[in-house]
């Protein structure tokens, strides 16, 4: 296997790998406030964690699996195009920690 090959397949998990990770920290995070009552603080560290659950992703998203005069494989635009699936994912699938009720 050669170093753009293992790139892309690293590239291509990557992507929602860190998306089911802040998934994960930002619903812990919201029930978490909610069982004790973080009060004024809770949706503001919710929004902070949202946009830098987005930093990550947005960074992957403008990686490309290949150099600059390489080839572009399958694996490789697979690769490129998952990473911007998951950041996509993330925007619609985060976004309703801004407004949606927090507690019920």
């Amino acid at each position: 296997m050669s170093a753009q090959e293992r790139r892309a397949l690293l590239l291509l998990v990557a992507g929602f790998t860190v998306w089911s990770v802040a998934f994960v920290v930002l619903y812990g995070m919201q029930a978490l406030g909610c069982a004790f009552g973080w009060g004024d603080w809770h949706r503001p560290m919710l929004i902070g964690a949202y946009l830098i659950s987005l930093l990550p992703l947005g960074w992957l998203a403008r990686q490309r699996p290949y150099s600059t005069g390489e080839p572009a494989t399958t694996l490789s635009i697979s690769a490129l195009w998952a990473n911007r699936a998951a950041l996509v994912a993330g925007i619609l699938v985060y976004f309703p920690v801004t407004f949606a009720t927090v507690c019920i």
